[in-house]
């Protein structure tokens, strides 16, 4: 009997010890659901990291690198003050010296982000230079200096973070923005710039960390695009440098180089125009408008220069201004398809929708063979913008679009639209699809292919659609329509 006893109580006590085990086997280990997601962020894959990034934070509060994580995905998804919140929480709980590190390079771009450069430039000075991030926080530090546009400190700052050491990925933007930026006054310095930016370079680099992959800046303008205004005849070069500054948002260099195109007496027209889009572009109308009166006085039989017053007048609320010019314009060419284009803008800015749309088909009807398919695509997003006569009108000058412009993305998302709009999902899936193939990283087109799916029904499909706009484009507009279809829709996590 007491045998019997004993042989129960080891029994007993080995199921207890397995049982034990199993439980300590299986526990869910935050480690493990944190390299998920971690695994899933490093993949671009950032709607599924935020989630599962939010859920590891919310069932565990005070797990530091899950709240690390969330600031970084909010930052990349453009939501800067709830980004900022996570970062207070995560440095608060504590973090390691190489996540503080991360957590204040992400930090400064957040306030960066919301227009606190002071805060930015704090965030960031708390990255010392032993640390392996400090050659990207100088790239940052130097892209904030240009979008003040201080374009001598921003090449002060490229140069050091060149000559601290960086991934191989953020030096060949480093090198292309010292090229663009010294391309009007040194074309040789520039060339050398870029000859080293695309090259393989064979010495020792810091090694490329997946974390900070979404900060890294995208060269704009480009070194192919910086490379064809270098090999172009010098006479030209300001106005087409003055046009990629213009695009990249770097507002005084591209008013220099218009400035220059004057003074050159090349292509004096465009760089009038250019110049006073500039002006625009600062908010300053009335030099803007000053500019563009004393370009019409100059061509006085042109109407462009009275089509650009006008719609600077429309910029600046003035439509009585504006329809002066424009009616001149139209005195001047009665038969020219960009004076009712104007016509058809001004007639929106007075919600006159209906007038709007005759000058938009008129202005397709009138254009020459050659351009009627870049008219055709205004007539389309013209009824799409305002959902009026999108079957009738719209979806007729989709097609002509995509008929005239068949490599043209645009034009197929104006036909996903319109035939969504008229109850053709297939033919807007297709559309969709043709746009995805022609631009795989279209945010706009995934989004527009995922609702053709979910409304032929194939949710599956309409989700990861969706998703792909989400991740494509996380800090745009497209991922906010994407996650709201996706909860109207039900099929959100």
């Amino acid at each position: 009997m007491k045998l019997r006893c004993i042989q129960v109580i080891q029994i007993s006590f080995v199921l207890a010890t397995t049982l034990l085990a199993l439980q300590l086997a299986f526990r869910p280990d935050r480690r493990d659901a944190l390299r998920q997601a971690d695994a899933l962020f490093v993949a671009g894959r950032y709607y599924e990291a935020f989630h599962a990034y939010h859920r590891l934070a919310t069932r565990m509060p005070s797990f530091a690198t899950a709240r690390l994580r969330l600031g970084m995905l909010l930052t990349v998804r453009g939501e800067a003050a709830a980004a900022s919140r996570e970062f207070g929480w995560a440095l608060h709980l504590g973090l390691d010296p190489a996540d503080q590190a991360l957590a204040r390079l992400y930090q400064g771009r957040a306030a960066a982000a919301l227009g606190n450069a002071d805060e930015a430039a704090h965030m960031w000075s708390q990255i010392a230079p032993s640390s392996a991030l400090y050659g990207l926080r100088l790239v940052l530090e130097a892209e904030e200096r240009l979008r003040r546009n201080d374009y001598a400190g921003a090449e002060a700052g490229y140069r050091a973070a060149l000559a601290a050491g960086l991934p191989d990925s953020w030096r060949r933007v480093a090198h292309t923005r010292l090229a663009a930026l010294c391309a009007g006054r040194d074309p040789v310095g520039a060339w050398n710039e870029l000859r080293v930016a695309v090259s393989e370079d064979r010495g020792l680099r810091p090694v490329e960390q997946s974390f900070v992959t979404p900060l890294r800046p995208l060269p704009q303008p480009d070194a192919a695009q910086l490379a064809a205004i270098l090999a172009a005849d010098a006479t030209i070069r300001p106005q087409l440098l003055g046009q990629v500054y213009l695009d990249a948002g770097w507002i005084a260099l591209a008013e220099a180089q218009f400035d220059l195109a004057r003074k050159h007496g090349a292509s004096t027209y465009p760089a009038e125009a250019y110049t006073a889009y500039v002006l625009l572009s600062n908010g300053d109308y009335q030099a803007a408008l000053t500019h563009l009166h004393s370009l019409a006085i100059a061509t006085p039989d042109d109407p462009r220069p009275r089509i650009l017053l006008a719609m600077a007048y429309l910029t600046a609320r003035d439509s009585q201004a504006a329809i002066v010019e424009l009616q001149e314009a139209r005195r001047l060419a009665p038969d020219d398809p960009d004076v009712l284009l104007a016509l058809g803008e001004w007639h929106g800015a007075q919600r006159d929708y209906l007038a709007a749309a005759a000058a938009y088909d008129e202005a397709r009807r009138i254009a020459p063979p050659e351009m009627r398919g870049t008219y055709a695509l205004a007539q389309a997003q013209h009824h799409l913008k305002t959902s009026l006569q999108i079957c009738e009108r719209g979806l007729p000058a989709a097609l002509e679009a995509v008929s005239l412009l068949p490599g043209d993305t645009q034009s197929w998302l104006a036909l996903a639209q319109a035939r969504l709009a008229c109850g053709d999902a297939t033919g807007s899936r297709d559309a969709a699809a043709q746009a995805l193939m022609l631009d795989p990283v279209s945010s706009e087109a995934a989004y527009h292919y995922g609702r053709a799916l979910a409304a032929l029904g194939d949710r599956t499909a309409a989700r990861r659609a969706l998703i792909r706009a989400a991740d494509l484009s996380p800090a745009s507009e497209w991922r906010v329509r994407a996650e709201d279809q996706m909860m109207v829709w039900g099929i959100a996590p």
